[in-house]
């Protein structure tokens, strides 16, 4: 008896093929109108996977396979990871930039900026620890990225710096921050060093790693003790003790 050219039900073989290879993807589309909210668990998703895993080592496909959708769909959306690791960068420091913003907009006089911008900061850093963790602390530049390529944090988050540079001129130029100690873009960074300090180590070591007193307490101490160092004559000017 010759053989028979057709399979016995061939169609359902394949099928069934089908469904197991895409079953992540086609349990997990989203209806129309929903990009927005898919937008969202890709940041959740990628923004996990780069703490966890270091982001040189995330792939755009860990990040679909993460969220349950193909790569293909997830370049719809976002490119490369570089970019979505600069969108959660920048949804993080524009939250910044506005707090700045108000600070512009609301403080009486140079000192008064400066002691609610260098609050302002740590707090911001605190309350967004996972988004500054990447852009400050555990972020590294791709393999094969020159060494001297700016990171996404510091594409973000330098021009935050230079508002405070300007500020430390501009005190400078008052008479109210020491000139005895450098430029100000030399103090600028010697003051945003030991800003950064607190927020790295109370993100690091947090409760109960370190009995650390009250947050607050902290910052407002952290705050008037950098004023101090840096004021005219070796005083804040009105400290709050």
């Amino acid at each position: 008896m010759p053989l028979d050219p057709m399979p016995n039900n061939p169609k359902p073989d394949k099928k069934t093929k089908l469904d197991r290879t895409y079953t992540i993807s086609l349990a997990n589309r989203k209806a129309r109108g929903s990009g927005h909210e898919r937008l969202g668990e890709i940041l959740v998703a990628a923004k996990a996977l780069f703490l966890e895993q270091g982001v040189e080592n995330v792939t755009t496909r860990r990040i679909a396979e993460r969220v349950g959708i193909s790569q293909a769909a997830l370049f719809t959306y976002y490119k490369t990871k570089d970019d979505i690791l600069g969108q959660l960068m920048l949804n993080a420091f524009q939250e910044l930039a506005r707090a700045i913003a108000e600070v512009d907009r609301t403080a009486a006089d140079t000192l008064d900026w400066l002691r609610r911008g260098i609050a302002g900061y740590i707090a911001f850093g605190l309350q967004h620890p996972d988004e500054y963790r990447l852009a400050f602390m555990v972020m590294k530049q791709h393999k094969n990225a020159p060494d001297d390529e700016p990171g996404e944090g510091h594409r973000v988050g330098f021009p935050v710096f230079l508002q405070l540079e300007r500020r430390v001129a501009d005190a400078m130029a008052e008479g109210l921050v020491r000139r005895d100690l450098g430029p100000s873009m030399l103090v600028t960074q010697a003051l945003w060093a030991s800003i950064h300090g607190l927020v790295a180590i109370l993100i690091a070591r947090p409760r109960p790693h370190f009995p650390w007193e009250d947050h607050d307490a902290l910052i407002k101490v952290q705050t008037e003790l950098l004023l101090t160092g840096l004021l005219q004559g070796a005083q804040s000017q009105g400290a709050q003790p």
